[in-house]
């Protein structure tokens, strides 16, 4: 495991009469802003659409249909791009917890592109080519026939010339280079890296290409600046004298304990949510339970509830429970004797939350 793994989190005991619970809480780098990382991909696919519409209204702005098409990136595109976004960082997500994450991915958003009108069932076979051995042809014809279609021309009527610069990489390149390096946003990139240049006088002026590459990481949700680092792994090892009642790592009954596996982000990765270990476990004090109870009533998530409570009393209120706990005795009535049982003051003080209700529901439902 890392030096530095960036752990943040809690074990926590609570002891009380009857047996104690605990707890094991920590996460390890990553981001758990939700709200901070779904606004840097939303934005990300707002500068995209931008350029995008900015690109195609200096190709084709004075086409028929444009207004279309301009319509069609502005609203529906912005918006569908945004759910891309969004079903690639859930997929991401999933991917290390279900074994058919990424094929339910492909799936989901597959129908969702489908419901769309951005590709027709007839399209399939071609699209299928295209994915699985990189058909870049195949795209390109795709890309200028959805973009027609966009712009009103009929799929029986043959794509207009006008879309030629859409027909190989190169042209492609060049189209989109030339309207990008006039852009504000370019520019900006570019005074950015001559104030930096001071400072790193041997890095490279900025180029569209990388540019508008690093946007699409961004929305997708992948940390652009890291990419070919080798995660590190983390493992996390926690001693219990029993398996967990709760936990998200894996139990080794041979060694007493949980183990946690995982690949784990780089430091600096703000795209991805932390890994996260937690475990919850009770031990009974049996001794005092049968000689208080008559049994060991109280054990995994009944005990874990009677200890919350208990240790959720003041001084005072704690020990008038101790002492009323430590006379009882597995007679015929005890029962009954729990159900009586009301703090001293008890009706005086409920409305400021002192109340015998709850653990006097516990141990009815447990003494049966």
């Amino acid at each position: 495991m890392p030096d530095d793994v960036g752990g943040a989190g809690s074990y926590t005991n609570l002891a009380t009469r009857l047996g104690e619970a605990g707890f094991y809480v920590e996460r390890f780098r990553g981001n758990d802003d939700l709200w901070d990382m779904a606004e840097t991909r939303f934005k990300a696919a707002d500068q995209l659409t931008d350029l995008l519409i900015g690109w195609s209204k200096a190709e084709l702005g004075r086409q028929p249909g444009y207004g279309q098409l301009h319509e069609f990136l502005d609203a529906h595109f912005r918006q569908d791009l945004k759910n891309a976004s969004c079903y690639c960082w859930e997929g991401q997500l999933i991917n290390g917890r279900q074994t058919n994450a990424a094929e339910e991915f492909a799936v989901r958003f597959g129908q969702y592109l489908y419901e769309r009108g951005y590709f027709k069932l007839s399209e399939v076979p071609n699209l299928a080519v295209m994915l699985s051995d990189g058909d870049s042809k195949t795209g390109r014809q795709w890309v200028r026939r959805l973009v027609a279609r966009k712009m009103g021309v009929p799929d029986n009527a043959a794509i207009p010339v006008w879309l030629n610069f859409l027909s190989d990489d190169a042209a492609t390149e060049k189209s989109f280079t030339n309207y990008f390096a006039h852009t504000e946003f370019y520019r900006a990139k570019v005074r950015e890296w001559k104030r930096e240049r001071k400072s790193k006088p041997k890095a490279k002026p900025p180029d569209p290409e990388s540019i508008s590459g690093d946007l699409f990481l961004q929305l997708m949700g992948i940390d652009f600046n890291l990419l070919g680092d080798t995660a590190d792994h983390l493992t996390v090892k926690l001693a219990l004298p029993s398996e967990p009642l709760h936990s998200n790592g894996q139990w080794n009954e041979e060694d007493k304990e949980v183990v946690w596996k995982s690949d784990l982000q780089t430091r600096t990765d703000t795209n991805h949510l932390p890994i996260s270990c937690y475990a919850n476990w009770a031990t009974a004090d049996e001794g005092f339970q049968r000689a208080h109870l008559g049994k060991v009533a109280f054990h995994g998530d009944d005990l874990v509830k009677y200890c919350l409570w208990r240790r959720s009393l003041d001084g005072p209120r704690g020990a008038e429970w101790d002492a009323f706990l430590t006379g009882l005795h597995p007679e015929p009535d005890l029962v009954a004797r729990v159900s009586a049982f009301r703090f001293t003051g008890e009706d005086s003080l409920a409305t400021n939350g002192v109340s015998s209700a709850y653990p006097r529901g516990l141990f009815e439902d447990v003494l049966k």
